[in-house]
């Protein structure tokens, strides 16, 4: 029945200014906006990186940690005495796999007991539109039409350089993952 619905939003998102419901709702506008901020789930948001200056923000959504995807950069001086937590997933945008996509969700599981959990990676386009599309595939049960659809047409801003992230998501075998995540984590 879900799905029908999705699918039925999907074909409306033709006519300008109409969003599915389902999507994740845009936050902009409000004071100490994070750029490329959006609401996810009650307990899920993305965006860019972010500042020292968007505690206030990350704060306000009652955030309790923050996942990063980046490769090279870290949140330590961001969140620093903040209370936050931090938690680094690096995942190479040239090189997403199953290994990494499955830490990520992983780490979201985990940090999503102790309270909201913002994800992120440079701009929250590429990366965290791949982790929240297997999100939304692996622990949610969207379909990959929907969740693609929801990744580039998003206003995420998805860079289309990025050839081999519609690929992964082509070949991604959702059941093997989901049935990963419920296995126990091994430690190398």
């Amino acid at each position: 029945m879900k799905r029908e619905s999705r699918r039925t939003k999907q074909k409306h998102y033709a006519v300008p200014g109409v969003r599915p419901e389902d999507w994740a709702d845009p936050l902009t506008g409000q004071p100490h906006a994070l750029a490329n901020l959006h609401r996810i789930t009650p307990t899920l948001y993305r965006s860019a990186q972010p500042r020292r200056n968007d505690l206030p923000a990350l704060h306000a959504l009652g955030i309790r940690t923050v996942v990063s995807f980046r490769s090279f950069n870290s949140d330590e001086r961001a969140l620093a005495g903040s209370g936050i937590g931090q938690v680094r997933v690096p995942i190479d945008t040239w090189a997403i796999d199953d290994e990494k996509v499955l830490q990520a969700l992983r780490a979201i599981r985990a940090a999503e007991q102790r309270g909201p959990v913002l994800v992120h990676c440079w701009h929250g386009a590429d990366r965290t539109g791949v982790v929240a599309a297997a999100y939304r595939m692996v622990l949610q049960g969207w379909d990959k039409d929907a969740a693609r659809h929801e990744m580039f047409r998003g206003g995420y801003g998805y860079h289309t350089l990025w050839r081999n992230i519609p690929r992964y998501l082509d070949r991604l075998d959702v059941a093997a993952l989901r049935q990963a995540l419920l296995e126990p984590a091994t430690t190398p």
